[in-house]
């Protein structure tokens, strides 16, 4: 049932001007696979489209915000007219606050929700009725976090919508798998993209922020071979998959110490 091979297949990535999407789309570019780019920046879009290798691909780019119900609806339309059917969805768009519970508006938790949540729940609903239509080579892959398994101080937001991401993906994929779709969920730790740039834009503790942005940087994940473990995992059909050395330490810590290996961040 799985898709064994990317070719002539259409797939269409969320947050697709940057980061893991753009590597997401370099990749299977590069395996012949069609390509509808989704993103809130045209000109991110334009340049992945430039950096693309592939040959003869058709590639289409939309400008839309995931957090819009009827951008996503319009925009499930828009793909099926330009690419005549979806074997693929990537729901990738993102973004990170970093502000403890205290310091975040109630603005905050409706903007990371309706990107974060509301984005990945749109694009499932709107895009399955045309999944089903290639059941046995269809597949949805949703963006979780490593923050998922244990929650760190200041993301309080991100833990929540990436946790709800988990428990989304694992029941989707008890529903719609024996149809013949796929549904992948992927928790990655640290990759190298523009997220934590963002994310220092918005933070109440400039100099904690720093030093975690630091850390990152040393340790991060190119999202070049972050996409290539996400693709593996597709061909193979996992229902999951942990990306980095750190998400896997940290979903093994939280499994046998539960509540210890929270001291790690000194919250008292």
């Amino acid at each position: 049932m799985s898709i064994k091979s990317f070719e002539k297949k259409v797939a269409v990535i969320t947050g697709g001007g940057s980061g893991i999407g753009r590597a997401l789309a370099l990749a299977l570019g590069e395996q012949g696979c069609d390509l509808a780019l989704v993103d809130v920046s045209e000109e991110g879009m334009k340049q992945t489209k430039g950096m693309l290798r592939g040959s003869g691909l058709k590639i289409s780019l939309h400008v839309a915000d995931v957090s819009n119900k009827q951008a996503m609806k319009a925009l499930a339309d828009d793909v099926v007219a330009k690419h005549g059917k979806i074997n693929l969805l990537f729901n990738n768009a993102g973004i990170t606050l970093s502000k403890t519970f205290e310091h975040h508006s109630l603005a905050d938790w409706e903007k990371i929700i309706g990107i974060n949540l509301w984005g990945v729940i749109y694009g499932c609903h709107f895009f399955l009725p045309h999944l089903r239509k290639q059941a046995g080579e269809a597949h949805i892959v949703n963006l979780s976090s490593m923050v998922a398994f244990v929650g760190p101080p200041s993301q309080t937001s991100y833990s929540t919508t990436k946790a709800a991401i988990k428990g989304f993906s694992e029941s989707l994929w008890a529903e719609v798998h024996d149809e013949g779709i796929g549904v992948t969920v992927v928790h990655p730790g640290a990759i190298k993209t523009a997220i934590m740039d963002e994310a220092a834009t918005s933070t109440d503790d400039p100099e904690a922020f720093a030093k975690i942005q630091t850390m990152v940087e040393k340790f991060a994940m190119p999202p070049e071979k972050a996409a290539k473990k996400i693709l593996k995992a597709v061909r193979k059909d996992k229902m999951r998959v942990v990306v980095g050395a750190d998400a896997l330490f940290f979903e093994g810590a939280k499994r046998a110490l539960p509540e210890h290996i929270h001291k790690l961040f000194n919250l008292g």
